[in-house]
């Protein structure tokens, strides 16, 4: 844990509602504070999630309750708080084998804490670094087939998730995905506004105000731009980049073993103009199937032909 770590996270072996004990830091973002920590009773690890929006909060005193930094912010932290209070709802809304499981959460210290099961592994983005790019074709079937089926899951449930990137991906250590990280995500079919997130990269236009409308195409744009990243080591060009000239460099100059097809696909999912876009998550579905399919039968003929 570095310095600036230590001043802001919770004290080690700090105990939330008498039943957690806190064991380390993992990560930190500008919103929350994530934490391993165990149950006291029976030793399980679990992720904390604390909301903490660093440019707005402090540490009190105590070196547990987290107050505001100004009077004059109360309100923007309360605005803040709030959103995480409507993620934990939705993270107990769901149940899916590739989404983390959400345990509980509570209120104390002043803010929120939620609490989910420990997945031990790496992020997607540290996990390709190594699989080089002309091995990665199994990746279609056991991580973004399952991806399909965990969005087209909590989309049934009228959820987006609306931050898809490799970030918010985990690959634990027997190779399955699970998606993190619900803080952007909103029930859209009754959504009037939406609160901009934005990931560079990743995040189509209509995330860029808060009055356009959004739909199952915005989640698709954020995984057709994840999966491009996997097949090119790219992160796609932002948004705003491709405004004046849509010229994103074709999947294949960086992997000739993806066929066309898929990276017509797959560029499809990236239209700028979400009317233009692939709408539906089964066409992906089909698609990589295909791939899949299509690589099998390459490799059969491949080790035959060397016998």
């Amino acid at each position: 844990m570095d310095v600036a770590q230590y001043e802001v996270s919770l004290p080690v072996n700090s105990m939330l509602n008498d039943t957690y004990k806190i064991k380390e830091v993992i990560a930190t973002s500008k919103l929350s504070i994530v934490y391993l920590a165990e149950t006291l009773n029976e030793g399980r690890q679990v992720t904390i999630k604390e909301f903490f929006p660093q440019e707005l909060a402090l540490r009190d005193l105590d070196n547990r309750a987290v107050i505001n930094r100004l009077p004059s912010i109360k309100s923007k932290f309360e605005d803040l708080k709030a959103t995480f209070l409507n993620e934990a709802f939705i993270m107990k809304q769901i149940n899916h084998l590739n989404i983390v499981n959400y345990v509980d959460h509570l209120e104390e210290n002043g803010t929120l804490y939620i609490i989910m099961d420990y997945y031990e592994g790496k992020l997607l983005d540290q996990y390709l670094k190594d699989i080089p790019l002309n091995n990665r074709d199994d990746l279609y079937t056991s991580i973004f087939l399952p991806l399909i089926d965990a969005l087209s899951y909590i989309h049934k449930k009228g959820i987006l998730h609306r931050d898809i990137k490799p970030s918010n991906i985990m690959i634990n250590l027997e190779g399955k995905p699970f998606l993190l990280d619900f803080g952007s995500a909103i029930f859209y079919k009754n959504a009037k506004e939406y609160q901009i997130f934005i990931s560079p990269g990743y995040t189509p236009l209509e995330q860029y105000s808060n009055v356009s409308a959004q739909g199952v195409y915005t989640d698709i744009y954020s995984l057709a731009a994840t999966f491009y990243y996997l097949l090119t080591n790219m992160i796609p060009p932002d948004i705003s980049q491709r405004l004046i000239e849509d010229n994103i460099d074709n999947i294949r100059k960086y992997n000739k073993r993806v066929t066309m097809l898929l990276a017509h696909t797959i560029r499809w999912g990236m239209a700028l103009q979400a009317k233009k876009r692939c709408p539906s998550l089964k066409v992906m579905k089909c698609i990589i199937q295909f791939e899949e399919f299509v690589n099998r039968i390459k490799n059969y003929f491949k080790v035959n032909n060397t016998k």
